[in-house]
């Protein structure tokens, strides 16, 4: 099969053929990859600037209130990123400045407490994992492989990273992107079975 892609994204063949363990896979959280932070394109660290104030009411004794130490200075070109341009958020007691002690995010909770909706000002990597867009290939990012429970995949599994993944996909892809990554899912196993 040549090359597959939806819209502007290459397809990594490990979305049909990986997959997660029995009971283990995003839905089971460990919050671990929050540990050292996530890069964000710079559109996003401004919209969370923006609601700074409102952010830190969502902050506990365990995170820095003081937003000069939310996100790194250097800012790195990037084209994986929506504007071309990245930067890092900072860690604070060994985490991402955004993770409270319970390991929920507080861009996400504000965004779900003010009504906006929870992925409303999450930036789109969190959002994704463990999906990922590298070099323009969506795949797998295989940051915590062997390190946790919920975002290792395994060649034997119940379900592909399609599937376990839709919410992921989904957002990345829009509903018929997703379609049509299903209807290449299909013609790959097709193929791979003659």
């Amino acid at each position: 099969m040549n090359e597959m892609r939806v819209g502007k994204y290459i397809i990594d063949p490990a979305l049909f053929t990986k997959g997660f363990a029995k009971s283990h896979g995003p839905f089971a959280c460990e919050t671990s990859c929050c540990a050292s932070g996530v890069f964000v394109d710079i559109k996003e660290r401004d919209v969370i600037l923006e609601h700074k104030e409102a952010i830190k009411q969502y902050m506990d004794d365990t995170q820095t209130k003081d937003n000069a130490h939310w996100f790194e200075t250097e800012v790195i070109d990037d084209l994986d990123f929506a504007s071309g341009k990245t930067v890092g958020t900072q860690t604070h007691n060994d985490k991402c400045v955004f993770r409270q002690i319970d390991g929920r995010c507080s861009v996400q909770v504000y965004g779900d407490e003010s009504g906006a909706g929870a992925w409303t000002y999450k930036p789109f990597y969190c959002i994704a994992f463990p999906i990922v867009v590298c070099g323009g290939v969506l795949t797998f990012d295989d940051y915590q492989q062997g390190i946790t429970r919920c975002c290792s995949i395994v060649d034997t599994h119940t379900a592909p990273l399609i599937d376990s993944c839709r919410d992921e996909l989904e957002y990345i892809l829009g509903k018929e992107g997703y379609g049509e990554l299903l209807t290449l899912r299909n013609r790959y196993v097709a193929e791979g079975t003659k």
